[in-house]
């Protein structure tokens, strides 16, 4: 009776074994099409994409689509991509409400990218690459660009994007970065109020002020404090070109040709620029670049009721940094740049 046992024991093991061997060697999962675009924990819906800014303007980003599931694609796919404005708008909605219109991302100009109707996913594979070809040149980082794809469904294809919404839309928040854009820690610079025709002695300050690209050698800041929440009919008033000269010095100009905020230079702005290598990770270069200036501007803001605010005369003065960590192993293009 016990040698019975034992040998429905091992018939059993047996079985049970070679079930789950061939449970491995089938297909778990649908094998469904998403892209490879993740949402930063605590984001407003949006991934960010840094691509380098080049002198023309032209630059190619790389977007995976993948095929998802337990075993290798079974099978040749032409995968359908589009641009989808509409989960943008539904987005912005929802993330900022219908009142607040100048929070809201906007869709990339049809002019500023290019990217294939269809990618080939051959047998075998389960990772390609949608190119992306951008034209930056010209663009105005006074909006906050996105270009929103989807994968697109039909029954005649022989895919189907996956069931989630995250997985199978990319809404690609476009950054282009040069060697002085970014965010720039702004402690060290001081905001006087003119009260009786002179800047009082209490300075306000902010941690972080961020330059945005214009093109390769230059940046745009807002000025002073003036907050990135204001309409952008009115911040487009406050914002300051910056130029980087090869001799160190500095080329502030007001980007409103009426220059109505009144912006005057004190001095002339200068700019450092050092690197430091780190001393556990000798791949790891550490950037460093600060800007001093000084400037009076005024802040003329119109308030809702559609009554002229008396303008407030400020004096700003002192020193932003930005740090930048680089990979000096992988290509200065694919840096993971982070603001």
């Amino acid at each position: 009776m016990k040698n019975i046992y034992a040998y429905l024991m091992i018939l059993a093991t047996v079985t049970l074994s070679a079930a789950c061997n061939n449970e491995w060697e089938d297909e778990q999962y649908e094998q469904y099409i998403s892209f490879k675009s993740p949402i930063p924990a605590g984001g407003e819906g949006v991934t960010d994409i840094y691509v380098r800014y080049k002198e023309d303007g032209k630059v190619t980003y790389r977007l995976p689509i993948v095929v998802s599931g337990s075993t290798t694609n079974t099978q040749d796919r032409e995968v359908h991509i589009a641009v989808d404005k509409d989960t943008l708008e539904t987005l912005n909605i929802e993330r900022f409400s219908i009142h607040r219109p100048e929070l809201w991302y906007t869709a990339l100009e049809e002019d500023k990218y290019d990217f294939p109707k269809t990618v080939h996913i051959p047998v075998g594979s389960s990772v390609e690459q949608l190119n992306i070809d951008f034209n930056l040149q010209g663009i105005d980082m006074l909006e906050k660009w996105v270009l929103p794809l989807t994968i697109v469904d039909d029954p005649s294809y022989n895919y189907k994007s996956h069931p989630r919404k995250n997985y199978a839309k990319a809404l690609l928040r476009v950054i282009p970065f040069n060697n002085y854009s970014g965010s720039y820690t702004s402690s060290a610079m001081k905001v006087y109020t003119y009260i009786n025709g002179k800047p009082d002695t209490n300075a306000r300050t902010t941690n972080k002020r961020t330059g945005y690209v214009i093109d390769d050698n230059t940046v745009f800041f807002y000025a002073g404090l003036i907050s990135e929440d204001l309409d952008k009919e009115v911040r487009e008033k406050y914002k300051i070109n910056v130029h980087f000269n090869e001799d160190g010095t500095l080329h502030m100009v007001p980007d409103d040709p009426n220059n109505e905020m009144e912006f005057e230079l004190i001095g002339t702005p200068i700019y450092s620029s050092t690197s430091i290598m780190d001393a556990t990770r000798p791949y790891l270069e550490r950037r460093y670049v600060q800007i001093m200036f000084e400037y009076d501007f005024q802040d003329f803001t119109y308030g809702g009721s559609g009554v002229d605010v008396i303008p407030i005369k400020y004096r700003v003065e002192g020193s932003m940094t930005l740090q930048r960590n680089i990979n000096t192993q992988i290509p200065d293009e694919d840096q993971q740049i982070e603001w």
